[in-house]
Parts: C-alpha cells; structure tokens; sequence
C-alpha cells in the first residue's frame, strides 16, 4: 500500500514551508494470523496519471528492495580504526533488548521505534565523523525485511559510506538475535541509506570533512554512494520544480 504523507509545514511570520515530505508502504495483514498477508481493496483513482505514477513508485520500490537484499552482507563485520576521518573511526552499534512498549498488541515491532533507533546511531557516526551539530537531511527507503518479535536482542550498527561537500551518507542495519525458542537464527531484519548534513551553531551549513578510504570495499560502497547521492539530488531538483509551478 503506497501512501504519501504530504509533509510537515513549517509558519513563521505568516509564510508557510514545506519541511518533510515521505512515501510510506505499509502491508496489511489478518488479525487472526498476524504472519499472514492479506489482499489489499483497490481504490478509486480520481485521475489516470495518480495510478501511474503510485505504480511506477511500487515498481522502483520493489527492484530498490531487491537490490538491498542483494547488498547485504550476512553480518555487519566491525571495523577499528584509530585513524580520524575513516570509517572504522565512526562506525557505532547499540543494543537493544525489545520489550513490551516498543510492541504492537500482537508483539511485534513499531516501525517508527526501529526507524528512531537507526537515526540514532546514524546521528552518532556522523556526529564522530564532523564533530559539530548534525541533523537528519533524508532517509534512503528504510527497507523492513523481516519482522521483530518481543524478547529479542537486536543491534542497530552505522557505518559512514559516502561524503560530498557538505553531506554525509550512514548506511545502518538492523541484526536480530532469538534468545528463546527452537529457531537460534541471526537474521537482517532493516536496512536504510541516512544522509547528514553539518551545522554550525548558528545552525549554518559547515563543509563535511571528506571520508578517508582505506579497502577496496569501502571505494566501492562510495562509489555506489555518490551514485545515490547525484540520483537524490536529481530528484530534489524536480520536487523543487514540480512545487514551485503548483
């Protein structure tokens, strides 16, 4: 199910502004087999273009999911690195037992509690990384892969990926580990591409120290990052566009 939230606005002075703006999907599924995905009611298109463009969003949706899984590695493998500027240097983790209040009435994980502890941690690599006031600028389609459960330990790591002049890209995964049951499996549950920005405290745009390259594999995860980075931009350049002629 594909719906867009139509942003928060911001009123200062009498002028209003647009600040967030997101497509959120959501799967529907029965309340009597909670693992069971049901059928989701058509509805009534009030123009032929809003249905193709929600089908070309589920379309790029559906191949940027495949590519996650594709991406993923089994395990998020840490990497020290004493080294100022470097990914091992700001890669951060945090554990998290899951309890009751992070749970919806059937004990699985609220979206929005896994989506706020993977901004921490991306917060926390950035802010290693610059060393200055960071804020959130956007988030690259948080991918739910499998379902938490209550009573789970899960660990929510970040690892810088890219860095243009005044941006920062943080991937962050989400592990699972079962501490009770038949089933011991470690298995990726959440994946998502974070970008930063650097502020002064004058809430100003800083430049972003650039990240330091130390394996093969990180040169590749920044070349796929800067990729990601001019194909965001592209987009925000069209928004822009699209919002200003309404």
């Amino acid at each position: 199910m594909d719906s867009i939230a139509p942003g928060h606005r911001c009123q200062l002075r009498g002028a209003n502004r647009l600040t967030n703006r997101a497509t959120l999907w959501y799967v529907p599924l029965s309340l009597t087999n909670v693992g069971k995905i049901i059928a989701v009611p058509p509805i009534q298109y009030g123009k032929p273009e809003q249905e193709e463009e929600g089908r070309k969003r589920y379309e790029n949706q559906k191949l940027e999911r495949l590519e996650t899984k594709q991406r993923n590695g089994k395990y998020f493998v840490p990497v020290v690195s004493q080294n100022q500027y470097t990914v091992g240097y700001s890669q951060s983790s945090l554990i998290h037992l899951v309890g009751p209040s992070d749970c919806t009435l059937h004990g699985y994980v609220h979206g929005g509690v896994t989506m706020k502890l993977m901004d921490e941690v991306a917060g926390i690599v950035a802010a290693r990384h610059c060393k200055t006031n960071i804020v959130t600028a956007s988030v690259d389609a948080i991918n739910f892969h499998r379902k938490i459960q209550k009573g789970c330990i899960i660990t929510v790591s970040g690892r810088m990926t890219f860095t243009s002049n005044k941006s920062m890209e943080i991937e962050v995964f989400v592990d699972v580990d079962m501490l009770v049951g038949d089933n011991q499996e470690r298995y990726r549950a959440v994946s998502a591409f974070f970008t930063y920005v650097s502020l002064s405290k004058d809430a100003k745009p800083l430049p972003v120290p650039q990240l330091v390259l130390e394996t093969e594999e990180e040169k590749k995860r920044f070349e796929e990052g800067k990729g990601r980075y001019l194909q965001t931009k592209a987009k925000r350049q069209m928004n822009t566009q699209s919002l200003t002629q309404q």
